[in-house]
């Protein structure tokens, strides 16, 4: 269950993907379609690879929940944070090589899509011509 003081609930991904499921449920899968043709939002993509990216580096706090005994000795604590940092540290390498492709990728997508509408423009443009 979501905690109402959680600092990690990114409230706009949230909020993106209660319309996205809104439009979903209403319109069908024709209502996802649409306005993915009309324009690119990174801002959504942008939000949840930030959210990925906070939830992907080494773990540098204890949780709160685990403040028991032993665990609330502070040289048990770190050597836990420690070991566990140790042990996934490849998978910490793979998360932030694969969060930096997926912001190259939003971005390449972005001037993709400009570069796109400037051509329908142009062709638009030529066709009004002739």
């Amino acid at each position: 269950m979501l905690e109402s003081n959680d600092p990690d609930v990114d409230v706009d991904a949230l909020m993106a993907r209660v319309q996205h499921e809104v439009l979903r449920r209403q319109f069908g899968d024709r209502a996802t379609a649409g306005p993915g043709l009309t324009t690119i939002d990174t801002s959504v993509l942008d939000s949840l690879i930030a959210a990925a990216a906070t939830r992907a580096s080494a773990r540098n706090r204890w949780p709160a929940r685990l403040g028991f005994f032993p665990f609330n000795l502070k040289p048990v604590q770190r050597f836990v944070l420690r070991a566990i940092a140790w042990l996934f540290r490849d998978q910490h390498a793979f998360n932030a090589a694969l969060i930096q492709a997926l912001r190259e990728s939003v971005s390449v997508d972005a001037r993709i899509d400009a570069s796109m509408r400037e051509l329908e423009a142009r062709v638009r443009q030529l066709e009004q011509r002739g």
